[in-house]
């Protein structure tokens, strides 16, 4: 068979079997069971396999035994017993082989005859030409029929059920020229039921029930119907990590493929027949069905007779297995060791066929040494999946919510809708439809299934994300919609959600890239599909990251621009009196460094988010088809991360001393701006402020080398534990789990080593977070320290337009008071300046006279007392407005502020030109 590396259809394509065991119905003649270590297989087997009910019969020698397990109706209680009914899916094919083969033995079907001998009408083509299909090559699998046609048979309890499928086939196109290589294909059974049909004269069901069934006194075996109802088990069917009843479509013109039903006690004299153990007519006719097909290749060590699988690893062992959707079965047997072991079990588990092997080398006297894990499905993927997307809806429906909220209470409000607007939605929806498309095209493109089907056969956890993708998409598109007719006032908060998405998705598209390259090889999906997903994923993937770098681009620029204004607006909020007291460090270092880092950060975030994802994908898919292996994986990265976090968070102190430090150099660097006179008249005085700048340069460039040198010792040791882990998957995984697949092995190899991107990523990511998180407090501890204590949105009082006085009624201040020492302050003080006079301050140094000059010119507000303009005592803002100030050191500005200099252009210009300026 070949190989569909698809995770999603390689429950199908193995048509999957399963197993338990029953009450003994005699006892052993000899002690050769090992029944505490079978106990303890079929007990791990149902809780890891979530198989609700099972039986398992053992034959060996004369000896039988039946047990059972579980609940046949697990909602009734209803124990699983001798009598109780299962399908047993594809073993049904060995009853139909036998069927054939006595019409072969008694001369009426020709092995080597063309089909259409006996259905002139079907006609199947090889390379569009007409191919001559056998009866043996129908028998052995040989036929080229694909193996997904299995979707192609239809729903029907109609009597002419049989026909309706096989008409199916009419004109369809063979994988290979008949006869030349095996591939699996369960309707190559209902085909050759329809030549039985033809052949005998009678309903194939009628022939198989008359001719072999009863023959075999097999008296509780049917096909297609239960003998008695009361006794069939309740099917189950795989979804949300357990076992839930599922009633399966009925599929009739599919019985001799797959619905044969029956219990422990007809399987147990199923068995011994097919050993020869029971005497019968048909044991000629049996033996020939376990003939195998020498004339094509080996596959897995197997070659195909019958409805038989025969083992060539020197067992000799005959067995076949069985999946329908809602139950599976498995039958083997040893006639030289006269070993035989069926398992029957109401749950379509993986785990069924991974019991009775490992029964079986227990009952042959080996250990097992390799354990295999035949995984769930993927219904962990898809469960997994699920929840992730039920999580995103969440998030949006609140995200909507707060949207619905602000519109209610007025913070947002309609905009109507411009072309710009309207294209703008309709682009998004044109982006989308290439992606829905793809979806339809999903089950097609991927093996060939139907929509229907493909939902019979997959865990119901498959269709639950299915729904769920819908719904992600159609409440992504509402939410679109909504803040587009009621946009947020601020700019970011309708940006971030875009951009949190896309990074999401192409984070997510990064991941899909990867797995369909290491999926694709060996692949038997069409070449123009795979050309179509990785086109469409590849474009999702770059439309995203240029959407994203482009909106962060807008987002960082923009971010940074309104922390400084908000710092600013607080700062001009601040009468000069709290001003001056401000750390000028402070102000220059919030304002520049740590602005631009919080800015710069939202890069660092966003590449956080899609490395996040990147990697979280990545490990969901390898745990899809190693999950055990991806477990010990996920283990050693949480070690390395947990190692590489310990080792970085202690440089956090280094970076804050680092940015203290930069306090000291920028406040340094003002010094030296506003004092260079100063300190230019004498050399030694320049030479030790610039050695005080030079230190403090040089603790800086010390901490902050301190703090980088321990994150590249963190990053060599995380990256070092990258490249054993990589090692410890190429040459240890194997070891760990012997069976494990080259090709899974390969794919962890191709993933880790795409993955060590992104998780260098997360691990680069800590330092920038460190610096964000300094960068944020201060700017933060800033913003509450700044006095702020104007409002400058308030229109100030008109002012008077003529000054007749300004009057001081005794007036105080007082400075704060240091250690140990008195404070200073001056007050109280009256006095009254008349229009038309000069008032000169004089005193001794520290006297007061620039305190006072301050409180009169609105500065400095006093402590005490009231200052007037013409009698009406005004605030030290409003004071403020009449004066105009010639300060020492006076500051010239580029430009003239609060000045209508247009009116006034012709009178400056004639200062200018009379004072030579």
């Amino acid at each position: 068979m070949k190989r569909l590396q698809s995770t999603v259809f390689i429950p199908v394509l193995l048509c999957l079997l399963t197993g338990t065991f029953l009450f003994a119905q005699q006892p052993p003649a000899e002690p050769m069971l090992q029944w505490d270590q079978i106990e303890k297989e079929i007990e791990t087997a149902r809780s890891d396999g979530d198989i609700p009910g099972l039986s398992v019969v053992i034959v060996k020698g004369k000896n039988q035994w039946i047990k059972n397990y579980g609940f046949a109706d697990v909602e009734q209680q209803q124990p699983v017993s001798d009598q109780t009914l299962f399908e047993i899916g594809s073993c049904s094919k060995a009853f139909t082989a036998l069927a054939a083969a006595r019409l072969i033995k008694e001369g009426k079907l020709d092995p080597e005859a063309d089909i259409r001998q006996y259905i002139p009408w079907l006609t199947l083509t090889y390379e569009e030409q007409p191919a001559v299909v056998k009866v043996i090559h129908l028998l052995h699998h040989t036929s080229g029929i694909p193996w997904n046609t299995i979707s192609l048979i239809p729903e029907s309890e109609a009597a002419n059920a049989l026909e309706l499928t096989v008409r199916q086939l009419e004109g369809q196109e063979l994988d290979e020229e008949p006869g030349e290589e095996y591939e699996y294909a369960t309707i190559n059974y209902d085909v050759l039921a329809l030549l039985i049909q033809k052949v005998s004269g009678q309903p194939f069901e009628t022939y198989l029930q008359e001719q072999v069934i009863q023959p075999l006194e097999l008296h509780h075996t049917s096909i297609g119907v239960a003998s008695d109802p009361a006794q069939m088990s309740t099917g189950h069917k795989i979804g949300f990590f357990s076992a839930r009843p599922y009633e399966a479509p009925v599929y009739k013109g599919n019985n001799a493929a797959g619905y044969v039903i029956s219990n422990a006690e007809d399987m147990a004299r199923w068995l011994k027949f097919q050993m020869g153990l029971l005497e019968s007519k048909l044991n000629v006719v049996a033996q020939f069905t376990h003939q195998r097909d020498e004339s094509v290749a080996l596959h897995f060590m197997s070659s195909y007779a019958k409805g038989w699988e025969v083992v060539l690893d020197g067992s000799h062992e005959i067995r076949h297995g069985g999946l329908n959707p809602n139950f599976t079965s498995f039958v083997a047997f040893r006639p030289k060791e006269q070993l035989g072991i069926v398992v029957l079990a109401n749950s379509n588990s993986t785990h069924t066929p991974i019991l009775a092997h490992n029964l079986m080398t227990l009952l042959a006297g080996d250990e097992i040494e390799n354990r295999i894990d035949p995984g769930d499905n993927n219904d962990k993927t898809y469960s997994t999946l699920s929840i992730a997307l039920m999580l995103y809806i969440l998030i949006v429906l609140g995200f909507l919510g707060i949207n619905i909220k602000d519109v209610v209470t007025g913070k947002r409000s309609f905009e109507a809708w411009s072309l710009k607007k309207a294209w703008t939605f309709l682009r998004s929806l044109l982006f989308v439809g290439p992606f829905l498309l793809g979806l339809y095209l999903f089950p097609e493109a991927i093996a060939g299934f139907s929509w229907k089907s493909i939902l019979v056969w997959t865990p119901a956890s498959f269709s639950v994300m299915v729904q769920l993708v819908l719904g992600a998409v159609a409440i992504s598109y509402l939410a679109y919609f909504v803040s587009l007719s009621f946009p947020a006032e601020n700019e970011y908060r309708r940006m971030a959600p875009q951009i949190v998405l896309l990074s999401i998705l192409s984070g997510l598209s990064n991941v899909v890239l990867v797995i369909m390259v290491t999926s694709a090889i060996d692949s038997d999906i069409e070449l123009h599909y795979l050309i179509f997903y990785y086109s469409l994923v590849l474009s999702l993937y770059l439309l995203g990251r240029k959407f994203v770098q482009i909106s962060l681009i807008k987002f960082t620029r923009g971010l940074i621009y309104d922390m400084k204004v908000q710092l600013i607006d607080k700062i001009f909020s601040t009468s000069y009196q709290k001003f001056e007291k401000i750390d000028r460090g402070r102000v220059y270092t919030a304002l520049n460094d740590d602005v631009n880092v919080i800015g710069q950060s939202t890069n660092t975030f966003v590449s956080l988010i899609t490395s996040i994802i990147t990697t979280f994908g990545a490990f969901v898919f390898l745990a899809s088809i190693a999950f055990w292996a991806t477990v010990l994986t996920i283990i050693l990265i949480v070690s390395l991360t947990a190692t590489y976090y310990y080792v970085s968070s202690r440089t956090n102190v280094y970076f804050e001393e680092a940015r203290d430090e930069q306090n000291v150099y920028m406040r340094l660097l003002n010094g030296m701006i506003d004092g260079f006179k100063e300190i230019s008249m004498h050399r030694n005085k320049k030479l030790q402020y610039k050695a005080d700048i030079a230190e403090s340069a040089d603790q800086y460039r010390k901490k902050i080398s301190t703090a980088d040198i321990r994150f590249v010792n963190a990053y060599l040791v995380g990256e070092s534990l990258l490249v054993v882990l990589l090692g410890i998957v190429a040459f240890g995984i194997t070891e760990l789990f012997p069976n494990i697949e080259t090709y899974v092995v390969m794919s962890f190899v191709i993933i880790l080593l795409y993955l060590i991107g992104p998780i260098n990523g997360i691990l680069n990511a800590v330092p920038t977070l460190m610096y964000l998180r300094v960068a944020w407090n201060r700017v933060q501890n800033f913003l509450k320290d700044i006095p702020a204590n104007l409002d400058l949105s308030k229109v100030p009082p008109a002012k008077a337009p003529v000054i007749q006085s300004l009057q001081a009624e005794g007036i105080c201040f007082q400075y704060d008071k240091k250690e140990d020492e008195a404070a200073f302050g001056i007050g109280p003080i009256d006095l009254e300046v008349k229009q038309g006079e000069i008032l000169f301050i004089i005193g001794g140094n520290g006297s007061g006279k620039t305190t006072l000059a301050k409180m009169l010119t609105g500065l400095y507000q006093p402590d005490k007392g009231a200052l007037k303009i013409n009698g009406e005592t005004v605030s030290n803002h409003e004071l403020s407005e009449y004066f105009s100030t010639v300060f020492s050191p006076a500051h010239l500005f580029e430009k003239l502020y609060d000045i209508d200099y247009e009116a006034k252009k012709e009178a400056a210009d004639e200062y200018l030109k009379k004072l030579q300026l």
